[in-house]
């Protein structure tokens, strides 16, 4: 992901600058459930084409969804990061 796609979900953390984007609560609400619903680690079928069409509403790109196991996880982490931004 480009850096200016990520710090777009960011705030400054002395107040300076507020975020470039928002999230909708239905798409946190969605983080929310998905991130609840995967268990140690391990991503259904079903969750990854949600994570994946999430990821791509909220980023505005285009990415497939796939098996591999290492794309997978940096798409949930770089969801996590903007979902940790939201919730804390």
């Amino acid at each position: 992901m480009q850096i200016k796609a990520r710090i777009a979900f960011t705030r400054c953390p002395i107040g300076k600058w507020e975020r470039e984007k928002e999230i909708t609560k239905d798409q946190l609400s969605i983080l929310r459930r998905i991130f609840k619903g995967m268990e140690a680690g391990r991503v259904t079928n079903d969750q990854n084409i949600n994570l994946t069409n999430i990821y791509n509403d909220i980023f505005g790109m285009n990415k497939k969804v796939t098996g591999c196991s290492s794309c997978v996880k940096q798409t949930i982490d770089e969801l996590k990061q903007v979902y940790d931004a939201y919730e804390n």
